[in-house]
């Protein structure tokens, strides 16, 4: 057949196309799951985390003596290539490949043995110089690597996620600042409660991003605490002695960060915890910019049959059959997000739970979930700050019209008025259907100005005095 070259394995022998760098056992993972739409090629953060072990372990084994120096050296030039972005179009095994990350991990050999052979001149498939398991996998398994790789990945690329998380955060302050004089009307159980500042309700939405950025570097920071030298259970059975020490001391320098040995690799293997966990701070996250969403929406509504207190930006018409209607659609972006995030979470919940004896083989599904959780909450994360959150404006005349209507500010007049009075006045708002502060202006029990300064007043945040 032209055009081809042929691979064997233990199965058989395949023709390989020719310019391919990779080999019979990513052919048949291809072959065999080719099922979704992310593959290997399109989780750029995995191809860097998985080169950078295997230029790690390279050079590992050329420190203690068990890999020749010129082998170690070529993979080691070939890992630092596909770490920088090379070859990307060699890596064809789909995400949720079934063998356990196997056919992930050979993915990675294969190109990696047949480029080092190109760069020492050899022909591609040439595996008795330079072979995918004997070389490129020595000292390894799958069973390490992948979830090594795995974590490493994550750390990298949850990175964009916090620092999009921090911009949303500074975005809410400065509407906070921006609101701090808007009076409103607090609301409980979507019903009228007590007087408050429309800063201060974005003052705590910033405050509670803030706060679950802080929750999320520490469930992140454990993504450095890898199971790599355990090889295939826990033993570190195949790696010669002093492998796990250079592989760390190399890694450590390759990553930028310091990567560590689980304190028990047999712990390290079996259990996926510290994934579910950073899931599920990811999925927090989304869950409560969901609900600043919802509250978005809420307050938005109208603008003249609902709360109508906020003013978001118009991006596009929002009826194909209402004119002039204007919907909004990026908080409900943020809620369909959300939703998203919460069934990716409940995946990774099942895969770490699922795990088998002595290792989790669900990895790839828990590195495809979470992948798409902190890609998803990044991007519209970011989104929704830049164009709805930063261009939100208020509606003061309404917030303050909502708020001299409620009865609920009886409670702040009390100490001026009298219970008695205040009481009076209540029922006869209810009874002729007129808001109370009205009734008690008319009656020259209040001036207006008198009016706004004691429910400015009422607002100041109270500390409770021991």
């Amino acid at each position: 057949m032209p055009h081809t070259r042929t691979d064997t394995d233990s199965l058989g022998s395949r023709q390989i196309p020719e310019g391919a760098l990779y080999g019979v056992a990513t052919l048949r993972g291809q072959e065999n799951f080719n099922i979704s739409f992310r593959k290997l090629r399109d989780a750029p953060e995995l191809l860097k985390a998985l080169a950078q072990i295997k230029q790690a372990s390279a050079a590992a084994n050329r420190d203690i003596g068990v890999l020749p120096t010129a082998i170690a050296n070529a993979i080691i030039d070939a890992a630092t290539e596909i770490a920088g972005g090379e070859h990307g179009e060699q890596f064809i095994v789909d995400l949720l490949e079934g063998s356990g990350g196997t056919s992930i991990n050979m993915n990675m050999n294969e190109v990696l043995a047949n480029r080092a052979l190109q760069k020492l001149g050899k022909p591609v498939g040439s595996y008795d110089i330079i072979h995918p398991n004997d070389h490129v996998n020595k000292g390894q398994s799958t069973n390490d690597v992948l979830p090594a790789a795995v974590k490493l990945a994550i750390y990298d690329k949850s990175y964009a996620l916090i620092d999009v998380l921090e911009h949303l955060a500074v975005t809410l302050s400065d509407r906070a600042r921006a609101f701090d004089d808007v009076l409103r009307i607090g609301r409980t159980c979507m019903q009228a409660a007590q007087p408050m500042r429309l800063g201060q309700a974005f003052g705590g939405y910033a405050a509670a991003i803030r706060r679950l950025i802080a929750k999320l570097r520490i469930a992140r920071n454990e993504m450095l605490v890898l199971p790599l030298g355990g090889t295939a259970i826990g033993t570190g059975l195949g790696a010669a002695a002093g492998y796990r020490k250079a592989v760390y001391y190399h890694l450590k320098a390759i990553v930028g960060a310091h990567v560590s040995p689980g304190e028990d690799m047999f712990d390290a293997m079996q259990n996926a915890d510290a994934f579910a966990r950073l899931s599920s701070e990811i999925r927090i996250c989304a869950e409560v910019i969901g609900k600043i969403a919802s509250d978005l929406i809420i307050l938005a509504s109208g603008p003249n049959s609902g709360v109508g207190e906020l003013r978001l930006p118009s991006v596009q018409p929002g009826s194909s059959i209402m004119p002039g209607k204007v919907n909004p659609v990026l908080p409900m972006m943020m809620q369909q997000v959300a939703f998203a995030v919460v069934g990716n979470d409940a995946a990774v919940s099942l895969a770490s739970l699922q795990g088998q004896l002595e290792i989790n083989h669900f990895e790839p599904v828990i590195a495809s979930r979470m992948f798409d959780s902190i890609e998803l909450l990044a991007n519209s994360t970011r989104i929704f700050a830049d164009k709805c959150i930063a261009g939100i404006e208020a509606d003061t005349e309404q917030s303050l019209t909502n708020l001299l209507q409620s009865s609920a500010l009886a409670t702040v007049f009390v100490p001026k008025l009298g219970y008695a009075e205040v009481a009076r006045l209540v029922q006869e708002s209810v009874a002729s259907k007129r808001p109370f502060i009205e009734l008690a202006i008319e009656r020259d029990l209040l001036t207006h100005d008198e009016v706004l300064m004691v429910v400015r007043e009422s607002t100041d945040y109270h500390e409770e005095i021991a």
